[in-house]
């Protein structure tokens, strides 16, 4: 039996984003919006919500809405459509191009086109990073970054040469103009989905972090808690995490810290350094070998030893 066919939902096409985005008085076009949206999507932070890049998109603040319904109209257009569809961009087999549109080869419409493209490559950046000035990107998603901003300065540089009058602009010098900002809007592709699946892997790799310890955490109070009460009947099955033997107390620097190194389910290390005051520091790179672990423990002792610190230290620093 043939299932009927869902309604459309509203607000999934770019026509209803448009026109919102003119009755809220957004300075944000929706090129850019697009990108901004993509970028915080892309983030390897974890607290992702439509409501911040959206903020960004009105200059910080949401605007002040009418009614509720034009609240329920927002949400239905931008989340519920433009968010939810460009959420998809995430899979490998539905990468993220930049819209394409027919050029002529005029001062007018490259200098539109490169604006264009400049505005929406640091709307990418700009979801990325969010409100943050920097952040700790994995290296693949940095040299993205990097190519980025070097394509964006080549965009915006194009649109003020051309936005310049008294600059010489021959037809063939266009022509060729066209043809490179085409190549680079390829390339700026490229750099985008790059940097989308590399902070995927980042995400998925730190919630795996997260799971291991949390698992590692109650699986250790269990112990401590069965010891406690004898209690009989216990699952004598052995925990789903390897502990290196490598695992220790360490003092560094007049810092006393425990440093637990244990396997993922790859085959590779965690590392984390419990302070002074209990607080736990997990790395978010995992490790090909626990000595590799350790040895990263003790260069940060080494040259970080306040991030250890901590109350509980009875020593001073050297």
């Amino acid at each position: 039996m043939n299932s009927p066919k869902s309604p459309t939902r509203p607000g999934a096409c770019d026509k209803d984003v448009q026109a919102l985005l003119v009755r809220l008085r957004c300075p944000t076009p929706l090129h850019g919006l697009r990108t901004l949206l993509l970028g915080h999507i892309a983030s390897p932070r974890l607290d992702v919500s439509p409501m911040a890049p959206l903020a960004q998109a009105w200059g910080g603040e949401l605007p002040e809405f009418a009614s509720a319904e034009e609240v329920e109209e927002v949400m239905q257009v931008i989340v519920q459509g433009l968010w939810n569809r460009l959420s998809e961009h995430q899979s490998t087999r539905n990468p993220f191009r930049l819209p394409r549109f027919e050029v002529s080869p005029t001062r007018q419409a490259l200098h539109d086109l490169a604006r264009t493209r400049a505005q929406e490559l640091k709307g990418f950046v700009d979801g990325l990073f969010g409100t943050d000035d920097e952040m700790l990107l994995p290296q693949k998603a940095h040299e993205a970054v990097v190519a980025l901003a070097e394509l964006h300065a080549m965009f915006a540089g194009a649109a003020g040469l051309l936005a310049d009058e008294s600059k010489p602009a021959p037809d063939q010098e266009l022509k060729g103009l066209l043809r490179n900002m085409q190549q680079m809007t390829i390339a700026a592709d490229e750099q985008i989905n790059k940097a989308v699946q590399s902070c995927k892997r980042a995400r998925g790799q730190r919630l795996e972090t997260m799971a291991t310890v949390m698992s590692r955490k109650i699986m250790s109070a269990g112990d401590r808690d069965s010891e406690e009460r004898d209690l009989s009947g216990r699952d004598n099955e052995e925990p789903d995490f390897i502990e290196s033997p490598l695992s220790q107390t360490v003092t560094r620097n007049g810092v006393t810290v425990r440093v637990d190194i244990y396997g993922d389910s790859n085959g590779r290390w965690i590392l984390e350094i419990v302070d002074g005051e209990n607080t736990s520091h997990v790395w978010d790179e995992h490790f090909e070998t626990d000595q590799q672990a350790l040895n990263e423990a003790l260069r940060a002792l080494d040259e970080e030893p306040l991030e250890f610190l901590g109350r509980g230290a009875k020593q001073p620093l050297n």
